[in-house]
């Protein structure tokens, strides 16, 4: 009777055993299995249980790794998704500062052109103030003074 106790409390342990393996976010160790088998946790320090508790350990060293290359794996898809917001971010600024240059470039050629075309206006009105005042002229080649006869 009692090898047969043995034999369903080893069963029992080995199905609380798969039901923990096949939940990929349960933590596998001795204690839980023991509860979730409904036993004592002294049978494990039994010789006929001696390959359950070896199978225990194994699933949860496997667990463990399981879950630390599971979290390895969240950080890397976690950086990639910060790397690729990042990237946006770069490529945005590079756009609005190429737009933001086209227009301050424009801005400040328009403004050059203003201040040409004022200073052909005002050169204009000087030569024109010369020649009517003082008969005389710029030579547009040379920049001489040239003395105009009526």
């Amino acid at each position: 009777m009692t090898i047969d106790a043995e034999k369903t409390g080893q069963e029992l342990m080995r199905n609380a055993l798969n039901e923990l393996v096949a939940d990929p976010t349960a933590k596998i160790n001795k204690l839980r299995v023991v509860k979730k088998a409904g036993l004592s946790h002294g049978l494990l320090n039994k010789k006929s249980y001696a390959t359950i508790k070896l199978d225990i350990e194994s699933a949860q060293l496997t667990r463990e790794l399981e879950l630390r290359n599971r979290s390895k794996d969240e950080q890397i898809a976690e950086l990639t998704l910060k790397l690729q917001k990042a990237e946006s971010k770069v490529k945005e600024s590079k756009y609005e500062s190429q737009v933001g240059s086209d227009k301050s470039q424009k801005n400040v050629q328009g403004t050059l052109m203003a201040k040409l075309v004022e200073m052909y206006r005002y050169n204009d009105l000087l030569r024109a103030e010369l020649a009517e005042k003082h008969n005389l002229d710029i030579d547009q080649e040379t920049g001489e003074v040239i003395s105009l006869k009526k």
